[in-house]
């Protein structure tokens, strides 16, 4: 196995495995050390089926149930799949009620932040792309937390350490979407609290827990939370800390959301794009 870094500290392309393979446990544990590392790495050349990528990745930890609206009829309901196409293979148009949904991957995100157990690992596995655009753009939490000094008006850095946000996927849709959830939804999707200094258990390294799921600070008022996390996502995205993985079949990525944040971009909507993902899910509430 040899690990290619991408960016200094950011990003790296694992070669020489075969995911669809049986991996001994020292380069599984050299695989999962580079994750730790890059907080991002990409693969090319791995034809994985649903059982394949089930199969690796949990190994990194047990998987996480998808939200209803993204399961689909594979042969394993704990993948996801992220397509303009239904399970008939026809295309998706934009402004159906599953086109309007997906518009919520535009904004940077970490997966699963808005569910009371947030996931560590998403492992996504290309399978059609189209010829141009529908790229996935990684932001370093980690140097974003490193980097931002403050202070935020008379808020010092430190004095962020023991704040909590409220992260709601209701309202991160509502961004860009609208209100598209029903209220049976908005019932069993409520906001759940989360810290805004989140510390990876594998490295020691902090984050700023950020990105579109995160509403507002708890206890502070709407707007003035609704700012910081403005201010903090923002910092974060900076241009020299991303990595924009341009997708060809059969590559796969894997993404630590404890380290980054990811959002897609767009595309052709006449051309096909799918895309199969496996979440590995945390260990308990952060909180």
């Amino acid at each position: 196995m040899k690990v290619t870094p991408i960016q200094d500290g950011f990003g790296a392309e694992i070669s020489g495995v075969d995911l669809s393979k049986p991996i001994p446990d020292d380069t599984f544990e050299a695989l999962h050390l580079a994750i730790d590392e890059a907080g991002v790495v990409m693969f090319q050349d791995q034809v994985l089926s649903d059982i394949d990528l089930v199969e690796f990745s949990q190994r990194l930890g047990p998987l996480e149930q998808p939200l209803k609206r993204d399961q689909y009829g594979g042969i394993d309901e704990r993948v996801t799949m992220l397509a303009n196409v239904d399970d008939d293979g026809n295309l998706i148009k934009l402004s159906d009620k599953h086109g309007i949904y997906m518009k919520g991957n535009l904004l940077w995100h970490s997966d699963s932040s808005f569910k009371p157990v947030p996931c560590t690992y998403s492992v996504l596995s290309a399978k059609e792309v189209p010829s141009e655009g529908g790229k996935t753009e990684f932001a370093d939490l980690r140097a974003c937390y490193d980097d931002w000094e403050g202070p935020y008006g008379d808020i010092e850095k430190e004095e962020l350490e023991d704040l909590v946000c409220e992260h709601s996927i209701i309202y991160s849709r509502s961004l860009i979407s609208g209100d598209i959830f029903s209220d049976q939804e908005k019932k069993e999707m409520s906001p759940q609290r989360q810290p805004l200094v989140r510390t990876h258990p594998r490295t020691g390294r902090k984050v700023y827990y950020v990105g579109s799921h995160c509403s507002h600070v708890e206890g502070w008022p709407v707007e003035k939370g609704r700012a910081l996390v403005r201010e903090l996502s923002g910092f974060c995205v900076r241009p020299d800390h991303i990595y924009s993985h341009r997708w060809k079949p059969n590559d796969l990525v894997i993404w630590d959301n404890r380290s980054v944040l990811h959002r897609g971009r767009t595309y052709d909507p006449t051309q096909r794009r799918i895309m199969h993902r496996a979440t590995v899910g945390g260990d308990g509430p952060l909180l």
